[in-house]
């Protein structure tokens, strides 16, 4: 069974990616259920559906949290969902110390995020890319502890976080690992950095990829066992994670589920990771310019060519007024069409 349902994803992946080759990618989430903010199940339902990314392995963010909120069940549901057996593995406990701290100190049980961080590069033939979606620490404890082999082996580092022009205003992502940031600002990756916010909470003048959607205007058409996905991790459910996918839907859940609102951040975005634009009729609406950057001990950003600056990749919007529009879109399409298998009976 296994090795059919390998021959099934390979086949999905080469016919639907066309000639575009598959992008190994490792995946760090701050993904929890309960959930913390139910943006982390949308951003990786659908990395799982982008055909060009082969998800070599997932980190869940904040080791301790992840004990009472596992992320391991919605990877478990959408391993399920897809015949796929990507590995997860909970990331350090504590923030870093110092931007160059290895958390080799850190329990033992804490320590396999940067293990399989390390292990999938060690692994892999061809360059890897890294997303990370919460925090920099497993990243960058990595990165420290093995430096060689990110230059080796690592193809781009795409994160999703900080303020993009306000200096005073530290961001949640930043927040979780200060010093992890100061590293990721500073460390010698090819990095390209999609700030949160741009001009403070909530603000996005530019160069942030928050925006805002309807539940429906992109899960109105998923499929139904997606749509339970959904509905299971907003209602905190605790049942079988893998029957809830099988049951049917009552017109009052669907009109609930439907009728939410949800802050984004990555969603479809994830795909520029994978060489995936972002595009409204055919014009792009995003890309990454190069910048400046200096960040000093406090994990405070200054943008400009100064002492210690540095240059990366920002994401820049190209059409704000499109910019949610195309989002959007991006986002419902890669829902509706994810790539379930044919159930069986739970």
């Amino acid at each position: 069974m296994k090795i059919t349902l390998a021959l099934v994803w390979l086949s999905w992946c080469i016919s639907s990616a066309m000639a575009a080759a598959c992008v190994p990618v490792i995946y760090s989430t701050d993904l929890m259920h309960p959930h913390v903010d139910p943006d982390d199940h949308f951003d990786l339902v659908c990395l799982y559906a982008m055909p060009e990314a082969d998800v070599r392995a997932i980190i869940l963010d904040q080791g301790e949290r992840q004990s009472k909120h596992p992320g391991f069940k919605p990877v478990w549901q959408l391993n399920y969902l897809t015949g796929r057996h990507v590995p997860a593995a909970v990331g350090l406990r504590d923030p870093l110390k110092t931007p160059e701290d290895r958390a080799l100190d850190q329990p033992a049980e804490y320590q396999n995020g940067v293990h399989l961080i390390l292990q999938t590069l060690q692994d892999t033939r061809e360059k890897a890319s890294i997303i990370f979606v919460g925090s920099a620490r497993d990243v960058v404890a990595a990165y420290n502890r093995r430096p060689d082999l990110f230059h080796l082996k690592v193809r781009s580092v795409h994160g999703f976080i900080g303020e993009a022009s306000t200096p005073g205003f530290r961001e949640w992502n930043v927040n979780l690992d200060p010093q992890a940031f100061v590293r990721l600002m500073r460390a010698d990756i090819p990095l390209y950095w999609i700030p949160c916010f741009d001009g403070g909470l909530w603000t996005n003048n530019g160069h942030a990829s928050f925006w805002r959607i309807r539940h429906g205007d992109v899960l109105e058409n998923a499929p139904a066992p997606l749509q339970q996905f959904f509905l299971y991790m907003l209602r905190h459910e605790t049942n079988d994670p893998i029957a809830s996918l099988a049951r049917p839907m009552s017109p009052e859940d669907r009109a609930w589920l439907m009728n939410g609102q949800r802050n984004l951040w990555c969603g479809a975005l994830l795909g520029l990771a994978l060489d995936r634009p972002l595009s409204y009729e055919g014009k792009p609406i995003v890309r990454f310019s190069p910048v400046e950057v200096a960040v000093d001990n406090q994990a405070a950003i200054t943008i400009g060519k100064s002492a210690g600056s540095r240059t990366v990749r920002r994401f820049e919007i190209q059409d704000r007024d499109r910019f949610a529009a195309a989002a959007t879109r991006a986002t419902r399409k890669l829902l509706e069409n994810f790539p379930s298998r044919k159930q069986d009976a739970p």
